[in-house]
């Protein structure tokens, strides 16, 4: 089935019991199409299409401890 966003939002009840019968809604918008199916269960491996990005970004390690760092701007702030 496909559909407009404006048509998809007006009709959601119609277009959800399509998805639970099992049909697939395609909605268009633009240039962009979206995809509004039914999934039953969780997947076995929810971010099987993300491991390309595990290990990508890492956080910088902290030159002071946590609490170096609330002293340090504790003091920062004092009026001396």
């Amino acid at each position: 089935m496909e559909t407009t966003l404006t048509d998809f939002q007006r009709n959601f009840s119609a277009a959800r019991a399509a998805a639970d019968r099992g049909e697939t809604i395609k909605v268009k918008s633009g240039e962009a199409v979206y995809v509004f199916v039914r999934q039953t269960g969780q997947p076995a491996r929810p971010f099987s299409d993300l491991e390309h990005l595990f290990g990508v970004v890492k956080r910088p390690q902290r030159a002071a401890s946590p609490h170096e760092a609330i002293r340090k701007r504790l003091k920062a702030r004092r009026p001396d």
